[in-house]
């Protein structure tokens, strides 16, 4: 029997989501080590209680002295946004009807677009991750009236991969991310250290105080690590600058790189237990600062299969000992260079208003395109990072990457 949409339909559901979903879930390492969550959805958000202050009505008394003061916990509403994460595949007329008395030709048609569509879904949500703030890939340098736009010094090598050939991409400032162009595609990329750069189709100038973005994602994105694990800036609707509790152990060596020593591990650790009466269990950092961290075991004979762990997903990680304290420490592809991120998962949240699902309110997942020859489907995915005590993760910047 000839293909048709109805079929295909079906295929969609049948075949082709749950790998699709096991892929987005379990093989994006840092998700996977998340717990998901859908229970405190409340219209388009997650809203929670957050613990900010504690009862201070206590204290020490002579016989027949005055009682403490009574005072009360202190608690901040948290309201957590959803992003919305979208996979839109496409396929012609002239595909689906060339291969339609061949069942195994279209679905080979369907299966590389399913296949290459989720793993390229799947390395921008990883990404997303680990977001900054801004929600920037990278930040420019100065350019003067050229198609190859210069990047700062201080892009990385995590950063250039994230680049790609046909990358649709907007340039602009923190105001407007898309002032200086909107759109445009990436051309070819240049990854030498010190010479980072992107080629674009128009020639623009840009300057130290302009962004490159992912075209639309602008305020869209996940949050991510860098906005979660930070000492400052307002997060969830909570603003440290109101409760101190509110922020995360930073610990920096002013631009300075140094080894990812145990020591310094242990100096984080242990800040983070005495600010919030709890331990990180977990750290991911850039493959280089693993690398740099596993060169310093394998010189005092540390380094062997039973010092490593196996993670959600299969992952391997190999672990740092602070007194009762175990983590392991991975290396993570998108983790930005020089930086290490100690978090305590328990306090880690992935919210959900849907799990990786197709649309199809109006009754089909494959629907035409209105006035093409074309046909169409989009997955999506409906969520959000949080935390709801801030202070339980740490971050190390200014660590040596190892060669």
């Amino acid at each position: 029997m000839a293909q048709n949409t109805t079929n295909i339909d079906s295929a969609l559901k049948e075949y082709y989501l749950p790998p699709a979903v096991e892929q987005l879930n379990n093989k994006s390492m840092m998700l996977s080590q998340i717990e998901r969550n859908s229970r405190h959805i409340e219209g388009r958000r997650a809203v929670l209680s957050l613990h900010v202050e504690r009862n201070h009505g206590v204290g020490a008394r002579a016989e027949g002295g005055t009682l403490p003061t009574a005072q009360n916990q202190g608690w901040a509403e948290e309201r957590v946004g959803m992003a919305h994460n979208y996979l839109r595949l496409q396929l012609s007329g002239q595909v689906m009807k060339m291969t339609a008395s061949d069942a195994g030709s279209f679905v080979r048609s369907l299966d590389s677009e399913m296949q290459y569509g989720v793993k390229d879904l799947r390395r921008d949500v990883n990404r997303q991750v680990f977001n900054n703030t801004a929600q920037t890939i990278a930040t420019c340098g100065t350019t003067s009236g050229a198609t190859e736009v210069i990047l700062a010094s201080t892009t990385g090598n995590t950063a250039m991969r994230q680049f790609e050939v046909g990358m649709l991409v907007d340039i602009g400032t923190a105001a407007d991310y898309s002032v200086v162009i909107a759109g445009t595609e990436i051309s070819a990329v240049n990854r030498a250290v010190g010479s980072e750069s992107i080629t674009i189709g128009t020639a623009v100038t840009t300057s130290s105080s302009h962004f490159v973005t992912r075209t639309g994602n602008q305020s869209n994105e996940l949050i991510g690590l860098r906005e979660i694990v930070a000492n400052s800036g307002t997060l969830h609707n909570v603003n440290p600058a109101t409760y101190e509790i509110w922020k995360s152990t930073s610990n920096s060596n002013s631009g300075t790189n140094r080894a990812a020593t145990d020591n310094l591990f242990e100096t984080v650790i242990d800040t983070i237990d005495l600010d919030s009466d709890e331990s990180p269990n977990f750290c991911v950092t850039s493959k280089g600062v693993r690398r740099n961290y596993a060169a310093q075991l394998k010189a005092q004979k540390r380094f062997n299969d039973s010092a490593s762990l196996t993670l959600k997903g299969g992952f391997k990680a190999l672990t740092i000992d602070c007194g009762d304290v175990t983590l392991p420490i991975i290396g993570e592809r998108d983790c930005p260079n020089n930086t290490a991120f100690l978090l305590n998962l328990g306090a880690l949240t992935q919210h959900e208003m849907s799990d990786w699902e197709w649309m199809n309110e109006d009754g089909a997942i494959l629907n035409r395109v209105s006035g093409k020859d074309e046909y169409e489907a989009t997955m999506f995915k409906y969520h959000q990072l949080c935390t709801n005590q801030r202070n339980v993760h740490g971050i190390i910047s200014d660590l040596t990457e190892g060669s």
